[in-house]
């Protein structure tokens, strides 16, 4: 069972094949391609929303917030907003402890040639390192959530404590893709009820991100957040490029793995345990979008996410870093899949929702792409 336009599979178990055996993220990009065309006046849209920011901003240090992680897209997406749209961001990044090398170079690199202000908020480690480890117990696929809800949070405590009002995210719907539900959940609910029951101790030290956060940033602060790579031609190929000659960026090896949990995540657990590749998302989104030929995306994903040898190591990293042992980690592997289908989240209360969170994406306050993904 595959899509006869991308390169989604029976491996996403949602997966919705329509009579001409096109899926539902076809059908998604395609929607997105209508709000965000590629023509004489996408940029240009760009530059009308930075000149906007600007004068909310004016009386302010900054006029907006970008999350960096050291990786391909937000770095650029920093370069972009300081070089080519002149705004004055700060940039934040949350540090979980599965930092690389690499990845703290390239955000020094970068912060320092560019002259913008960096401000990392470091996980409580022992808070951090019980509900990672209860993602890994509980069996579900998405073991890295509590890392994205900490960056998501970072992002917005931040903004709204320094009253900015923008908020900067390097996705793009054209090489990144939409993440099936299914495979990566994200929402306050989910990680308080798996740490509940596969954990210990207080959540009082884990900046998690529930309803009444929705309600204060979004709504009472009225923070937007902004997409700034869905409005231009973006490659990975020239994108590398222009980093390496001007910021010294230096490449990590593989998709996502400038963070080693992430790495590990992607390119061992997931593929092991679930039948998940999550470059698939990738490729098939970079097919949509005429970057690659589907021929050449399979030759690729074809290939062995990282080295056998690399792979037994980082392994042996993780598991100690976490303090889970090998026959747990053994047990893991062995234990009935789950997602978030199998815990109380926010899910059906957003699907309830519907309406007020389309009116929310309509004024900007979500992006386009969140909504289609949970209702499109």
């Amino acid at each position: 069972m595959e899509c006869n336009s991308c390169l989604s599979n029976e491996t996403i178990q949602s997966i919705n094949l329509d009579s001409n055996n096109i899926c539902q993220f076809c059908k998604i990009h395609d929607e997105m391609e209508k709000e965000y065309p590629l023509n004489e006046n996408s940029e240009k849209r760009l530059f009308e929303i930075a000149e906007k920011i600007k004068k909310d901003g004016i009386n302010s240090k900054y006029d907006c917030v970008v999350g960096v992680s050291g990786g391909r897209d937000s770095t650029f997406l920093l370069y972009y907003i300081k070089r080519i749209l002149n705004l004055r961001p700060l940039a934040v990044h949350y540090d979980n402890g599965f930092d690389s090398d690499t990845s703290v170079s390239n955000i020094l690199n970068i912060c320092q040639k560019l002259n913008v202000d960096l401000e990392t908020n470091v996980a409580d480690w022992q808070t951090f390192k019980k509900i990672t480890k209860s993602f890994f117990l509980a069996g579900v696929s998405d073991p890295d959530t509590p890392t994205d809800v900490g960056i998501f949070k970072t992002m917005y405590q931040t903004a709204f404590r320094e009253k900015i009002k923008y908020v900067f995210n390097g996705h793009s719907f054209r090489t990144e893709g939409i993440e099936p539900l299914d495979w990566t959940y994200m929402d306050g609910k989910y990680i308080q009820e798996i740490h509940k029951k596969y954990g210990d101790g207080a959540l009082t030290q884990f900046d998690n991100f529930y309803i009444r956060d929705i309600i204060k940033y979004k709504i009472i602060a009225g923070i937007k957040t902004i997409l700034p790579l869905n409005y231009i031609n973006y490659s990975h190929d020239s994108v590398e490029k222009i980093l390496k000659d001007e910021v010294n960026w230096s490449y990590y090896g593989g998709h996502h793995h400038e963070s080693l949990l992430t790495k590990f995540v992607v390119s061992s657990y997931l593929p092991k345990k679930f039948n998940i590749d999550r470059r698939l998302t990738s490729y098939s989104a970079m097919v949509r979008a005429n970057l690659v030929s589907k021929s050449d995306a399979k030759k690729i994903l074809n290939e062995k996410p990282i080295l056998k040898k690399d792979e037994i190591n980082l392994q042996e990293y993780i598991l100690d870093k976490l303090d889970l042992s090998k026959d747990e980690f053994e047990n893991i592997m062995k234990m009935k899949n789950k997602n978030f289908r199998n815990f109380k989240t926010y899910y059906n209360i957003f699907k309830y929702f519907k309406l007020p969170v389309k009116i929310l994406y309509k004024l900007n306050f979500i992006p386009k792409l969140l909504y289609l993904r949970y209702f499109g």
